[in-house]
């Protein structure tokens, strides 16, 4: 399923290529793809700052009670908002299935963090989080960009609240409704989607991978708030891999959340202490193809063994990409300092190898 990210003339470039760059570190059926369409503010008079004060909405609707007020940094109505993500929707003929995620600094007129429509049109405020968290914006945008495909996809009625299924007073859960801002800090943390809601998901038959995909991210996601509040030790601690297969650092209280492919790798080196080789991986071809269907959610066995194939290939760039991008998730996670001890390292030619002590590793999968 494919999720189109766009944004407003004001969202500073670098900071929407990180939201985006962060989702798409994320494997899974849900297909984040990021655009540098740019929007004609002379098409659309309301991305102007140079309107005149109280202005009024031109598509009036019940979210606009308020008008346009400079001091309000000109909130947006939902219409006008959602305008965008359907113009771009028709101008490339984007299908009726696929998510456009608006990412925008203005407030809107209800001066909510983020909504959908029935469209699968989603917006989210991106101005403003340093209010609430020291934690780069990055993470809680990412968090309600998930946040609405996932309501969106288990059909929560996200406009009379509270219901079942989006819960006020708070539950700790990613459907809930957070009247004071603040409150948003709890869900960031805990990263969880209750009992109820998954419920609802498998009710909506919401393919597998994608809510796992999710609470990949809301884990992701969690651990940045959970961890980078205080100081980061220097010294390792114990890595654990649960019978579930999850890569737990239980002294940090920590998760590193891995897509399947990335997770097979990191946990062949995880057994494979003393390092190997890119050109001997070819040798461990059958233990490292067992371990990835054990893993994966696809039932193509071709497609299965030929990204097995290519990751172990030592002229193709498979390895080097995967091993890049799993090393910058562990370093985003923990910091340089400690992150050198969890890292596959190694130069071409040499042996690669996971530099922790063999008596911190701890693998009961």
């Amino acid at each position: 399923m494919k999720i189109y990210l766009i944004k407003t003339p004001e969202y500073e470039l670098e900071s929407f290529g990180q939201v985006a760059e962060l989702l798409e570190s994320y494997d899974g059926p849900l297909e984040f793809i990021s655009t540098l369409y740019e929007f004609d503010r002379n098409k659309f008079y309301f991305l102007q700052y140079d309107l005149f004060p109280h202005h009024n909405f031109r598509f009036p609707s019940i979210d606009t009670t308020i008008k346009f007020d400079p001091e309000r940094d000109n909130p947006l109505s939902w219409r006008e908002l959602f305008s965008l993500c359907n113009f771009y929707r028709e101008l490339l003929r984007i299908e009726k299935n696929c998510f456009v995620v608006l990412l925008t600094n203005r407030s809107n007129s209800l001066n909510w963090f983020s909504a959908k429509d029935e469209e699968r049109n989603i917006f989210v405020h991106t101005a403003g989080w340093n209010q609430y968290t020291h934690v780069d914006s990055k993470y809680p945008i990412a968090y309600q960009v998930v946040e609405n495909i996932m309501q969106s996809l288990m059909k929560a009625d996200t406009v009379r609240i509270p219901n079942d299924y989006v819960h006020e007073p708070l539950k700790g859960c990613m459907n809930d409704f957070c009247n004071n801002k603040n409150e948003v800090l709890i869900k960031l943390q805990t990263g969880n989607i209750c009992q109820a809601c998954i419920k609802k998901i498998q009710n909506e038959n919401v393919n597998s991978g994608i809510l796992q995909q999710a609470k990949s991210i809301f884990s992701g996601i969690r651990n940045e708030f959970i961890f980078k509040v205080g100081e980061q030790p220097a010294n390792p601690s114990s890595i654990v891999v649960s019978s579930n297969a999850e890569i737990m650092l239980p002294e940090f209280n920590l998760e590193i959340n891995l897509s399947p492919l990335f997770k097979t790798l990191y946990i062949f080196y995880l057994k494979h202490t003393e390092g190997v080789r890119l050109n001997e991986l070819y040798d461990f071809e059958n233990e490292i193809l067992s371990l990835y269907k054990k893993l994966t959610v696809h039932d193509d066995n071709e497609e299965v063994e030929a990204r097995i194939k290519a990751l172990i290939d030592p002229v193709g760039g498979s390895f080097s990409q995967k091993k890049s991008k799993l090393n910058k998730i562990v370093t985003d996670l923990l910091g340089d300092q400690l992150a050198k001890h969890y890292r596959i390292e190694g130069v071409p030619g040499n042996a690669f190898k996971i530099n922790l002590p063999s008596n911190l590793i701890d693998i009961r999968y």
